[in-house]
């Protein structure tokens, strides 16, 4: 049984009529109703289910493959009063190759739950759930992963948020538990109420500081005692509880005498994944691509390996650059000169997939992939026709 509020270890439960209770927490967190008032004020929290005979979180380093950005800490079991230090003296004893957590959980200490976020984010860690398999040396993450109650608080700390399909994300109502119900002395009450406010307002603090829509606190705190509040796709894109994914629609900029053709990512670059936008145009009545990165990582004297490839009705064409088309500009963009053929591609595919190959010493793959729209094929072709020089 964890504990809400060291100090209100002693501290139980009035036992006043229902009305008279909800007037009372009504004037204290009105903005929120009553659910969200008595959510906070209890001195004893209940485990989401399962949680009670789940192990404490333990940690390991998994790998699906050779590479760093394969790689994850796996985070599984019960999150207790104990998990945020053992947390922060695993990551300082052993070597970790990946910068994601791979959180699997039923829950366990709020109060633990935002720390090791706050551990997290501080890293600038990613968080991922599911399940890890191992298979032989390395292994590959499985649905069916869930990371509840306290743990959806420590899966927000992520710099990036990922719930592949399969796994679940769930808010939970911390509540009093039966078999600790009891009496209030009335001199404590008030000292009660203001822990309560106190930690009302910690968590809403944490979600803001973590970027998260703060409304979802009202949703999970309105959950049944026994229940779970697991947003579904749209509201975790709503609340901001995962990180927006891939490429943005295509627009139109004009440059010169002519337009250039753009996609950028819809969140920040990040370790292993640099790329930050397509582009498209013609110059002097050729066309081309550039796929520009961050980090300043390209250098002119080693052009990387580069692909492009484009999908249509199921079907997929690879397009592989030969040396003598590709230019590094700058030290963060590629320019490779296409064919007609390409064109006649890009007009009709669905989606891009597209791959920058520099060696792993320099910085390993730099890719990304866009899904195209009728209105973005267009503006890539209208990219082609007016050249910029």
């Amino acid at each position: 049984m964890a504990l809400l509020f060291s100090r209100l270890t002693d501290v139980q439960v009035l036992p006043v009529q229902g009305n008279e209770m909800k007037k009372s927490l009504g004037r204290i967190f009105a903005a929120h109703g009553w659910r969200v008032a008595a959510f906070a004020v209890v001195a004893c929290i209940t485990l989401s289910p399962g949680a009670a005979r789940a192990e404490s979180m333990t940690f390991e380093n998994v790998c699906k493959g050779n590479n760093a950005a394969s790689c994850y800490v796996k985070a599984e079991g019960q999150i207790t009063a104990e998990t945020p230090a053992l947390f922060s003296s695993y990551l300082k004893n052993e070597h970790s190759d990946g910068n994601k957590v791979l959180l699997h959980s039923p829950g366990g200490s709020l109060i633990a739950g935002l720390e090791l976020g706050e551990l997290i984010r501080a890293r600038g860690m990613e968080t991922e759930i599911g399940i890890w398999k191992s298979e032989g040396t390395f292994g590959d993450t499985v649905d069916g992963g869930y990371c509840m109650s306290a743990c959806s608080y420590a899966f927000l700390g992520g710099e990036v948020r990922r719930i592949p399909e399969g796994n679940r994300l769930g808010f939970h109502q911390f509540y009093l538990s039966r078999e600790r119900t009891g009496q209030v002395p009335s001199s404590q009450v008030d000292q009660a109420l203001m822990s309560a406010q106190e930690l009302s307002s910690r968590i809403v603090r944490y979600l803001l500081e973590m970027g998260i829509d703060a409304r979802i606190f009202v949703l999970g705190t309105g959950a049944k005692p026994d229940d779970m509040f697991v947003p579904d796709a749209a509201q975790l894109e709503e609340f901001a509880l995962v990180t927006p994914e891939g490429f943005g629609a295509f627009f139109l900029e004009p440059y010169k005498q002519g337009l250039v053709a753009a996609s950028k990512r819809k969140s920040a670059t990040r370790l292993y994944d640099l790329a930050s936008q397509f582009s498209s145009y013609c110059r002097k009545n050729k066309p081309y691509v550039l796929i520009t990165t961050d980090g300043g990582i390209l250098n002119p004297d080693n052009l990387p390996t580069t692909s492009i490839n484009m999908f249509s009705k199921g079907r997929g064409i690879t397009a592989t650059a030969t040396k003598d088309i590709l230019r590094v500009v700058g030290d963060s963009s590629v320019e490779v000169e296409i064919n007609d053929k390409v064109v006649e591609l890009l007009s009709v595919t669905e989606r891009i997939e597209f791959s920058l190959f520099l060696g792993m010493s320099s910085g390993g793959e730099v890719r990304g992939a866009i899904d195209l729209s009728d209105m973005d094929r267009k503006i890539i072709a209208s990219s082609f026709r007016f050249c910029i020089g």
